[in-house]
């Protein structure tokens, strides 16, 4: 029995570790957490005509002769900072905002999509914001090489005051000593948009040039959690490179790395905003942290290879910039379509990625037929419980011969119980005589581990739970239960936290575990008997603060489990009488 004992702790320890972690150290992003990102870096200094050197850059990855951001004394209120300004406004059909005409930077942006709240009426979701505020989190591109190069005090001139869906927007700066600077901004019809960067030269002498794109973000540090990577992301030749914010406080983390194709960002749970350099190229990326009299700031930059521009001579290059909501599907058709490479990679699959994109994919399939995502996880756990009936069909007939071998097992305790080793000896050989697998009731749960891990990742990290409701009180099924029984259900004026947030579902889960431990056959083993016992309870307490999406089919699952578990049962008994 002392191997029996080990290995159902073995199993305890191991759901606490995979599904307690976020329990009790991650929390549920509020919105002025996913809100609050700023950018900032500095780069740029004379470049040779190859890839510039950032080997030896300043801490915070500043390329010398890089455009610097503005190191504020006092955050200003953003909307002041932009009704204060001049500015070419952007109002597509899914993002509104700004771009400055000082500086030229995307500093101003929100999503049309999405709330702060279920509240419909609630803000749309602000991801950029200028410098000048709090929380500051941009995105800009510029020239690094010979000559006076536009910086973030230079003036451009618009070819027009507006930039929507499918449009385009020229804007120009001239530095009065021969260059010409030119950047064209286009917008698709979702989050990317594409920068093309032209210098005319019409001085007498040669110049050499290359290009650079930076994000800049204040604050924002993440809440380090397990089941989630936040903070920049680098896709080079080496693959998926997940760097994060507390990685960034060893200066020589994230250091430069020379690429062809990739990109380079910064993920949140739901946002992207990342660097897209040409794919056919090579260019140099650099990720790094600094710390001001103003709080934290992180820097993601890259840089492309340099070319000469010849007197009369024009040099362009092209990047773009994607800003937005990290949506499946929209993401593989910027991979799959537009050749960014592994930009699908922006979503963190997990480990069992190889069964949560599949679950991902199956409960779309089933939202395009009811249209409810609560319906699809009921649904999806329909599917798979029919697949693993066979082995739960197996287990169970086992289980119920092991039920009515109750009497036999008492006789031995009887017989040899002040003798354990005898004990065990005598009951393992009336197991293998009965071809009965004592951990037949545990085997289904160890199952349904990495499915259980699998849908709990697509409930948290994709985007389409957030605010899909269910019926009834429940509004969002990738936050927790709302409906709170410690403080009846809204009742009593107080807001539970951590393990007092309990809600109806995670009861009733709690209550539809008990009801299946009970048609489970009896351990003999009182330590086995005590720690089942304290499963129910357990569970209720840490499925609480998970997503109740998650709750939904943890329950139902009980419920077939139940049913099913009955039936066959029953049909052992019938057969076996």
């Amino acid at each position: 029995m002392e191997e029996n004992r080990n290995f159902i702790l073995a199993i305890v320890l191991t759901m606490i570790i995979l599904f307690g972690w976020e329990y009790f150290f991650g929390t549920s992003p509020t919105p002025e957490e996913q809100v609050a990102m700023e950018q900032a870096a500095a780069m740029g200094s004379s470049e040779t005509a190859n890839i510039p050197d950032m080997s030896n850059t300043p801490s915070g990855g500043a390329i010398p002769g890089m455009a610097a951001p503005v190191v504020k004394e006092v955050a200003a209120d953003r909307a002041a900072v932009i009704t204060g300004r001049d500015n070419v406004t952007i109002d597509s059909e899914r993002v509104i905002g700004s771009i400055s005409l000082k500086g030229l930077r995307f500093d101003d942006l929100s999503l049309k999509d999405y709330h702060e709240t279920v509240d419909p009426d609630s803000d749309i979701v602000t991801l950029l914001n200028p410098s000048d505020a709090f929380g500051a989190y941009f995105a800009d591109f510029g020239w690094i090489g010979d000559g006076k190069r536009p910086d973030a005090n230079s003036v451009w001139s618009a070819s027009k005051t507006s930039l929507g869906t499918d449009d385009t927007v020229i804007f120009t700066w001239d530095n009065g000593e021969g260059l010409i600077f030119t950047r064209e901004v286009s917008l698709d019809q979702n989050y990317m948009f594409s920068v093309k960067q032209r210098v005319q030269n019409n001085t007498s002498a040669a110049i050499s040039m290359a290009t650079y794109g930076r994000v800049y973000r204040e604050g924002g540090e993440g809440r380090g959690l397990y089941i989630l990577h936040e903070g920049p992301l680098r896709i080079g030749n080496d693959g998926k490179e997940e760097i994060t914010f507390s990685d960034l406080e060893d200066e020589t983390y994230g250091a430069e790395e020379v690429t062809e194709g990739g990109w380079v960002g910064i993920t949140d749970k739901e946002w992207l905003v990342a660097l897209i350099p040409n794919q056919d190229e090579n260019f140099t990326t650099n990720i790094s942290r600094t710390t001001q009299h103003n709080g934290v700031q992180f820097h993601v930059n890259f840089a492309t290879g340099g070319m000469s521009v010849a007197p009369g001579a024009t040099a362009e290059r092209t990047s773009r910039f994607f800003a937005g909501a990290k949506e499946v599907d929209l993401l593989e058709h910027y991979t799959e379509v537009e050749g960014v490479r592994m930009f699908d990679y922006a979503i963190d699959w997990g480990w069992f990625h190889f069964i949560t994109k599949p679950i991902y994919f199956m409960l779309h399939f089933f939202y395009g037929i009811v249209g409810n995502f609560g319906i699809s996880i009921l649904l999806l756990t329909v599917l798979i419980k029919a697949a693993l009936f066979p082995l739960a069909n197996k287990q169970y007939q086992s289980m119920g011969r092991m039920k009515k071998l109750q009497p036999k097992m008492a006789k031995l305790k009887e017989k040899y119980g002040d003798d354990k080793a005898r004990m065990q000896q005598e009951t393992m050989a009336l197991y293998k005589n009965e071809k009965v697998n004592p951990l037949a009731s545990c085997l289904p749960i160890f199952i349904q581990i990495p499915i259980f891990f699998s849908l709990y990742k697509v409930l948290y990290v994709t985007i389409d739970m957030r605010h899909a409701p269910f019926f009834g009180w429940i509004k969002d099924l990738s936050a927790p239960d709302p409906m709170l029984v410690t403080n009846l259900f809204g009742l009593i004026p107080w807001e539970p936290t951590g393990f007092l947030a309990i809600g109806i579902l995670p009861i009733f889960m709690g209550v539809t575990m008990y009801v299946q431990q009970k048609l489970n056959p009896p351990m003999t083993d009182p330590i086995q008997q005590k720690v089942f016992a304290l499963m129910p309870i357990m569970f209720t307490f840490i499925l609480a603060g998970f997503s109740v999406g998650l709750v939904i089919y943890w329950t139902w699952n009980n419920i077939l489990t139940i049913c099913q578990q009955w039936v066959i049962m029953r049909r052992v008994e019938a057969n076996e009488s």
